[in-house]
């Protein structure tokens, strides 16, 4: 098999991972995997990040104006909000990337 000039998107996936979810920040790491958990299916999160989080990986588009000043209210900055919601956003996504990978490798596994 002649080697891949494609990247490891596993590999890109969790440093992406690491670097939001355990990076330095405005807000605690534990917060942003708390949120990422939440948005990915997980447990709830504290409030007021907890309705927020589970919205973004359900129905980002239905998030309101009054969640985010709740959670901005809580967090005293924009940034740090800003980490709360890209932290459930990547939680979602990589919950997506991971089922569509999972997918990819049993239609690979496949005989032919």
């Amino acid at each position: 098999m002649k080697p891949s000039n494609r990247p490891d998107h596993r590999a890109l996936a969790e440093a992406l991972r690491r670097r939001v979810l355990e990076g330095p920040g405005e807000t605690a790491p534990a917060l942003r995997q708390a949120s990422a958990a939440r948005a990915a299916g997980g447990p709830a999160a504290q409030a007021p990040y907890d309705h927020l989080a589970c919205l973004i990986g359900e129905a980002a588009h239905r998030v309101t104006d009054a969640q985010v000043a709740a959670v901005l209210s809580a967090t005293g900055s924009e940034k740090a909000t800003f980490e709360i919601i890209a932290a459930a956003a990547l939680g979602a996504g990589l919950l997506r990337f991971e089922q569509a990978m999972k997918v990819l490798d049993e239609v690979t596994d496949a005989p032919a």
